[in-house]
């Protein structure tokens, strides 16, 4: 299993099968199933949407105890090659542009053709940082200096990497190897 990697997801979701139509638009590299190799990250999401969820749930006078999960999966390198990859080293001015095509589509289908993305994880400033950047470069937020303004702002070689699967087809390598509850 020299070829295997370790992958993770923190959810409050429960499943059995991977469903990349689940996924939220507007992300780092489209709507699909993200992972991460770092499992503290994981787990900071699910404990950060165990959060969200629950105070959604207070707004409509619900009071309920939401459940983070972890998940683990094993994907055999040596697949990759019956898919689409693209992979990003380094949070350069290519991958800002990238994020920024992804995070600002209104199109409901992926707006690139990989099936699996690698790269480094913009962060949760992201879209306030688009934000800003954008009306100061009257929307040329493709050129250097917008790009570079915005990897400035969120700061990403501070961030873990991330493995974006974004075709049934790609997320079906994935093997889930455990499922447990964390606190």
């Amino acid at each position: 299993m020299a070829n295997t990697i370790i992958l993770y997801h923190g959810t409050i979701y429960e499943f059995e099968k991977i469903d990349v139509t689940k996924g939220k638009g507007n992300k780092d590299f489209g709507r699909g199933f993200y992972t991460s190799r770092d499992i503290r990250h994981a787990e900071r999401l699910a404990t950060r949407n165990k959060f969200i969820e629950e105070e959604r749930l207070a707004l409509r006078g619900v009071k309920e105890n939401v459940t983070p999960l972890l998940y683990t999966f094993e994907l055999e390198l040596d697949n990759l090659s019956t898919v689409s990859v693209k992979e990003f080293a380094t949070a350069d001015r290519e991958w800002m542009r990238f994020v920024v095509l992804n995070r600002e589509s209104k199109s409901k289908i992926q707006v690139h053709e990989y099936d699996i993305v690698i790269g480094p994880t913009a962060n949760d400033n992201t879209r306030a940082a688009i934000q800003t950047v954008m009306p100061l470069t009257k929307g040329q937020v493709m050129s250097d200096r917008a790009i570079d303004a915005l990897i400035a702002l969120i700061e990403p070689d501070n961030l873990p990497g991330q493995f974006f699967f974004g075709t049934q087809r790609a997320a079906d390598l994935l093997r889930i190897t455990e499922r447990r509850i964390f606190r």
